[in-house]
C-alpha cells in the first residue's frame, strides 16, 4: 500500500449521510472571485448528470484493480432508486492512506489524500448504477493554490527599433522617393535609415526633379553612388554648380556600377559626360539627345569603353557626325536601339554598310538627316552590289530586323528607296516618312503589300499621296494590325481612301486626319464601326476611348458630322440578352428537344431536370468612344459631352447634344450671329446661288407635272409677245433633297 499523501483542499459539501464527512470539519464556503469562480462554475457543469446521456462509461461499469492508481467512489447528489436521501456506503480504495501521527486522524481536523486519486464507487450492484453520480477528479494544482496576483506586465520595446535593418529597408522600398526625403527629417536615425543606398537603386528623377533641391539630390547621389543602377537626371538644371564641387569624386568614388544614364536636358559639363562614361563599362543605355556638348571625342570614348551598350540616343547633337557614329557601330556589336537624328555626314558608304552588316538593330531613327541619299539608303537595307533573284526580280539578301524606323523630313529620298524596303522588311511595325515631298504612289504600293505587322504608319504632307495607296492598305495584310494612321496636310486624299480604311481596320485607334478632303461621310462611318466593336449591360460601367479621331480644319466637315459622332457616343439600343435557366418538369410532360437539355440516361428520377435559354430585353450602353478634335469653335462642347459619356451619364450627353443641335439650327436658319463666321457664310452661299442662277439659259422655266419632280421644259414667250420688257425666267424642280444626308 502506498504510504505517500498529501494535504487536501477544503472539501466540497457533500450529500447528508456520507461517511467522508465524519472524518472532515465543516467549513463555510469561501466565496470566489475571477477566474477561480469561472473555474468552479465549469466544475459544476462537468458533474452534471447529463454527461451520463452522451455516451459516457458509468462509473459502476469499471471493474477496480487493486495494481492501479487508487481510486475513490464518488457521492451521489442525487435520491436513491429506492427514495431514500441517504446515499448507499462507499467503501476506499487502498490508496487513500492516514498515516499514524498525522493530520487527517480522528484527533485532527485535516484530512490528507492522494492528490492523483479519484473517487469510484467501488459497488458492483445495482445501486452503484445510478445515473445521478458527481464524477470529481482532483489536479495537482488546486484552486487555493492559484495565485491572484495580475501577470506582470511586458516591458514597453520599439517595434520599428527592434526590426532588422532588411526588413526596413524593404518597407521603405514601398514608398515614393518624396516621401522616403520628407521622413528623412524626423531624426538622425531616420535620416540615415532613408539615405541608404539599398533605397536608391534606381533613381529616376524625372518625375520630381522639379521639386527636389540640388543639395538632397546630390546628396543622395554620394550616399547612394555604388548602389545606383538606374541614373536618370533628365531636366535637373538645378545641378549645374554642383558638378563643378563635387563632379569629380561622385564619379571616380560613388557611380561605378551605372547600367542606365540620360541626361536629357541636365546642364552638365563636357568633363563630368566623360567621367561617367570611363568609370561606368557596364553601361547598356545611353540617352544624352539634344546635348551639345556631346561630339565625336564623346563618341570615341563610348566605343573604347562602353562595349556592351544597347541602346544609343545622340538625337539632334549637332557635333556628332559619321565619324564618331561609324567607331559606335564597330566596337559595340550589341547595339539594337540607334536613335541619331540630324547627325551629318549619312551619306558615308562605309557608314551605311557598318550598318547593313549589325543586323541586330531593331530601332533605326534616322529624321532630319538631310544629308541621308537614296543610295546610302540602299547600301543600308541590301548591302554592296546584292544578287537579284531572276523569278521575282527581288534582292536576295537576309531580311532587315527593323521594327522601327523613322526617316521623316530626309527630303533627298525618292521612290527608289522604299522599294528597296519591300519585300525586305518583314518585321516592321511602326514606318514614320512624314514630309518626305517627293515620294509618290508609286514606291508606297509595293512597300504596302509587304509588311504584314505594321501598326503605326505617318504619311504627313505627302503631297503628291492619292487614295490609290490608302485603298491598296486596306486591302494588305496589315489592315488587321492598323493602329496608327496619320495622312494630315495631304491634300488629295478624300473619303473614296478613308472609308475603306474604317471598315477594313478593326483595331484602327488613332486617325489623323486634318487638312484633308474628308467629309461627314467619315465621321458617320467611324461613329458606326466604333459602335460594332462591343456593348455594355451594366448601366454604370464607364465605356473606354477606342479611337483618336482628328479632323480640324478639313472643310467639308459641318458640325452634322460632328453631331453624328456626339449621338454615336451617347446611344443606347435596345437588345435581347440570352440567359440560361434550369427547370424542372414532371416526366410525363412533353420535352422541346431544339431548346431543352434532356437529363443522362438511365435516370430514374420521376421528374426531369431541363435547360432552356431564354432571351430577355435589355440596354446597350457604348462600350468605346471617339475622342474628336474639331473645329476650334465647336471643341469646347465636344469635349464637355465627351467628359459626361466616359463618366456613364448618358441622359446628361444626350440632353447637351440635343441643345447644341438646337442651336446650331437656329444659327443656320436665322443667321442671327452678327458678322461672325456664320453670317458670312450664308451670305456667300446666297451669292452663289444668285450667280448660278444668271449663269443658266434664258428663255426657259421648268414645269412640274406632279410630285415625282418630272417636268417638261417649255419656252416662255410671254414677254416677247407684249413686246414688255420681262426677263426670261427658269423654274426649279424640287427634287427631295440629298440621298445620303
Amino acid at each position: 500500500m502506498d504510504s505517500r499523501a498529501v494535504a487536501t483542499p477544503s472539501p466540497r459539501p457533500s450529500a447528508p449521510g456520507s461517511p467522508m464527512l465524519a472524518g472532515m470539519p465543516r467549513e463555510p464556503p469561501q466565496k470566489l472571485k475571477g477566474r477561480h469562480r469561472l473555474m468552479q462554475g465549469l466544475q459544476r457543469i462537468s458533474s452534471s448528470p447529463s454527461l451520463a446521456k452522451m455516451g459516457r462509461t458509468r462509473s459502476s461499469e469499471k471493474v477496480y484493480k487493486p495494481g492501479h492508481r487508487g481510486s475513490i467512489s464518488c457521492v451521489s447528489l442525487g435520491s436513491s432508486p429506492q427514495g431514500s436521501s441517504i446515499s448507499p456506503p462507499i467503501q476506499v480504495s487502498s490508496t487513500f492512506v492516514t498515516p499514524p501521527g498525522t493530520p487527517g486522524t480522528p484527533n485532527s481536523s485535516t484530512s490528507y489524500v492522494d492528490i492523483n486519486s479519484r473517487f469510484r464507487n467501488l459497488e458492483l450492484g445495482s445501486a452503484a448504477a445510478s445515473s445521478e453520480q458527481l464524477l470529481l477528479r482532483t489536479t495537482k494544482t488546486t484552486l487555493h493554490e492559484i495565485s491572484e496576483k495580475p501577470l506582470p506586465r511586458r516591458e514597453n520595446f520599439n517595434f520599428w527599433a527592434d526590426l532588422p535593418q532588411e526588413i526596413r529597408i524593404q518597407i521603405l522600398s514601398y514608398l515614393d522617393p518624396k516621401e522616403i526625403i520628407r521622413l528623412s527629417a524626423v531624426s538622425k536615425a531616420w535620416q540615415e535609415m532613408c539615405f541608404d543606398g539599398q533605397l536608391w537603386t534606381v533613381l529616376d528623377c524625372q518625375t520630381y526633379y522639379q521639386k527636389i533641391t540640388s543639395e538632397a539630390l546630390m546628396k543622395i547621389m554620394l550616399r547612394a553612388g555604388a548602389f545606383v543602377k538606374n541614373l536618370n537626371l533628365r531636366g535637373c538644371v538645378q545641378l549645374r554648380d554642383q558638378w563643378l564641387s563635387l563632379g569629380t569624386r561622385m564619379t571616380n568614388q560613388e557611380c561605378r556600377n551605372l547600367e542606365t544614364f540620360s541626361i536629357e536636358g541636365c546642364k552638365i559639363e563636357r568633363s563630368s559626360i566623360h567621367f561617367f562614361l570611363l568609370r561606368n563599362p557596364k553601361l547598356l543605355h545611353l540617352n544624352m539627345p539634344s546635348m551639345q556638348q556631346v561630339s565625336n571625342a564623346t563618341l570615341k570614348i563610348i566605343a573604347a569603353h562602353c562595349r556592351n551598350l544597347e541602346l544609343l540616343n545622340i538625337n539632334w547633337c549637332t557635333n556628332c557626325d559619321n565619324r564618331g557614329l561609324l567607331k559606335v557601330m564597330q566596337s559595340c556589336p550589341n547595339l539594337t536601339d540607334l536613335r541619331a537624328s540630324e547627325v551629318r555626314g549619312l551619306d558615308d558608304p562605309e557608314l551605311a554598310l557598318e550598318i547593313y552588316k549589325r543586323n541586330n538593330i531593331e530601332r533605326l531613327i534616322l529624321a532630319n538627316c538631310e544629308s541621308l541619299t537614296d543610295e546610302a539608303f540602299e547600301i543600308m537595307v541590301k548591302g554592296v552590289n546584292p544578287k537579284v533573284d531572276i523569278l521575282t526580280d527581288r534582292f536576295m539578301v537576309p531580311p532587315r530586323r527593323w521594327r522601327h524606323l523613322d526617316i521623316s523630313e530626309c527630303r533627298q529620298l525618292t521612290d527608289r528607296s522604299l522599294k528597296a524596303l519591300a519585300h525586305n522588311v518583314p518585321f516592321i511595325e511602326g514606318l514614320k516618312l512624314s514630309k518626305i515631298t517627293s515620294l509618290t504612289d508609286d514606291g508606297l504600293l509595293d512597300l504596302m503589300a509587304s509588311v504584314s505587322r505594321l501598326t503605326h504608319l505617318e504619311l504627313e504632307e505627302l503631297e503628291h499621296l492619292t487614295n490609290e495607296v490608302m485603298i491598296r492598305l486596306a486591302k494588305s495584310p496589315a489592315a488587321k494590325a492598323l493602329e496608327h494612321l496619320s495622312i494630315s496636310y495631304c491634300d488629295q486624299i478624300g473619303d473614296v481612301g478613308v472609308l475603306p480604311i474604317l471598315k477594313s481596320c478593326p483595331e484602327l485607334k488613332s486617325l489623323c486626319l486634318d487638312n484633308t478632303r474628308i467629309s461627314d461621310l467619315v465621321l458617320m462611318e467611324a461613329s458606326e464601326q466604333v459602335r460594332k466593336r462591343g456593348n455594355i449591360t451594366k448601366k454604370g460601367a464607364r465605356p473606354k476611348k477606342g479611337m483618336e479621331l482628328i479632323a480640324f480644319d478639313c472643310a467639308n466637315v459641318t458640325w452634322a458630322g460632328v453631331r453624328e459622332i456626339m449621338q454615336g457616343n451617347c446611344r443606347i439600343l435596345q437588345g435581347r440578352k440570352k440567359s440560361v435557366v434550369r427547370e424542372t418538369l414532371p416526366s410525363s410532360s412533353p420535352v422541346d428537344t431544339d431548346t431543352d437539355t434532356m437529363p443522362p440516361a438511365g435516370s430514374t428520377s420521376a421528374s426531369k431536370e431541363i435547360m432552356r435559354v431564354i432571351e430577355t430585353q435589355t440596354l446597350l450602353f457604348p462600350a468605346q468612344t471617339i475622342h474628336l478634335k474639331a473645329f476650334h469653335i465647336w471643341q469646347p462642347t465636344v469635349d464637355a459631352h465627351y467628359q459626361r459619356c466616359m463618366t456613364a451619364r448618358w441622359g446628361a450627353a444626350a440632353r447637351l447634344e440635343g441643345k447644341w443641335a438646337e442651336w446650331m439650327i437656329a444659327t443656320e436658319e436665322v443667321g442671327n450671329v452678327g458678322h461672325g463666321w456664320g453670317a458670312r457664310r450664308r451670305r456667300r452661299r446666297q451669292r452663289e446661288a444668285e450667280n448660278r442662277v444668271r449663269e443658266d439659259t434664258q428663255g426657259f422655266t421648268h414645269d412640274t407635272d406632279g410630285p415625282t419632280g418630272t417636268g417638261t421644259e417649255t419656252e416662255d414667250m410671254s414677254g416677247l409677245e407684249t413686246g414688255g420688257s420681262r426677263r426670261p425666267t427658269r423654274r426649279r424642280a424640287r427634287s427631295g433633297g440629298c440621298a445620303v444626308m
